[in-house]
C-alpha cells in the first residue's frame, strides 16, 4: 500500500494522516453508492454482486484504520491530538461497519420487495456518506471553518430525515403487516439503514469537536 510507504518514509508528515482520513471517508461514500444501486435496479438478491463489493470495501476500511493507528504511534508531528486522531478513524470506520451491516442484513434476510422507504434511506445514506466526506476533506485547511461547518450541517439534517422516514415507516408495518416475520425483516434493516444515518452524525460531531479544538 502507498501510504503505508508514505508513513514510513515520512512519520511526522500531516499529510498522510489527511491521505488515510480521505480514503476512509470516500470508502465509505463508495459503500453507500453501491448500496443505493442494489435497491435501485432491479431487485434480485442473488444475482447482487454489489454485496460482496462492500464486504471487500469494508476490509479496505478496516486497514486504512489500523494505519491511523499506527502512524499515529511513530508520528512527532500530527494534524490533531492524537485522541481525536483515533475518534476520527474510528468514526469513520463505524459508518463503513454500518453501511456493511445494512447490506448483509438485505441480502441475508432474503428481502421479497424494496420498499419506498428502504430506497430513502440507502439514499440519505449516500447523501450522508458524500457530506461527511466533504466535511472530512476540508480538515486538510481547518480554516476554512464555512466548509466543515455546511458539510456537518447537511448530515445532520439528512440524519434528521432519517428518522422520520424511519419511524414512519416502522409505524405503517405494525399497522400494516399481518406477518410476525416479514414484520421482524423489514423493521431490522430498517433499523439497520436508520443507524448508518446515525453514525454519519456522530461522525461529524468528532470533525466539530476537532474544529472547536483548533480554531
Amino acid at each position: 500500500m502507498k501510504l503505508s510507504f508514505l508513513t514510513n518514509v515520512l512519520p511526522d508528515g500531516n499529510q498522510v494522516f489527511y491521505e488515510l482520513f480521505n480514503q476512509g471517508a470516500a470508502l465509505s461514500t463508495s459503500m453507500a453508492k453501491l448500496l443505493y444501486d442494489v435497491v435501485s435496479d432491479e431487485w434480485i438478491p442473488e444475482q447482487k454482486t454489489e454485496f460482496n463489493q462492500i464486504s471487500r470495501l469494508k476490509a479496505q476500511a478496516n486497514e486504512i484504520k489500523r494505519e491511523v493507528y499506527a502512524a499515529s504511534g511513530k508520528a512527532f508531528v500530527s494534524p490533531f491530538e492524537r485522541n481525536d486522531m483515533y475518534e476520527l478513524a474510528s468514526a469513520i470506520n463505524t459508518v463503513s461497519d454500518f453501511i456493511d451491516i445494512s447490506a448483509r442484513r438485505l441480502n441475508l434476510y432474503s428481502i421479497e420487495v424494496i420498499t419506498p422507504p428502504l430506497k430513502e434511506l440507502c439514499s440519505i445514506i449516500l447523501g450522508a456518506t458524500t457530506a461527511l466526506e466533504k466535511g472530512v476533506q476540508a480538515l486538510n485547511n481547518i480554516s476554512d471553518s464555512a466548509t466543515i461547518t455546511n458539510a456537518c450541517n447537511q448530515v445532520k439534517q439528512l440524519e434528521h430525515q432519517a428518522d422520520q422516514i424511519y419511524s414512519k415507516a416502522f409505524a405503517s408495518l405494525n399497522s400494516n403487516e399481518t406477518d410476525t416475520f416479514q414484520l421482524i425483516k423489514y423493521s431490522e434493516v430498517l433499523g439497520a439503514l436508520e443507524r448508518t444515518t446515525d453514525k454519519c452524525e456522530q461522525a461529524v460531531f468528532v470533525i466539530e469537536s476537532i474544529l472547536i479544538k483548533n480554531s
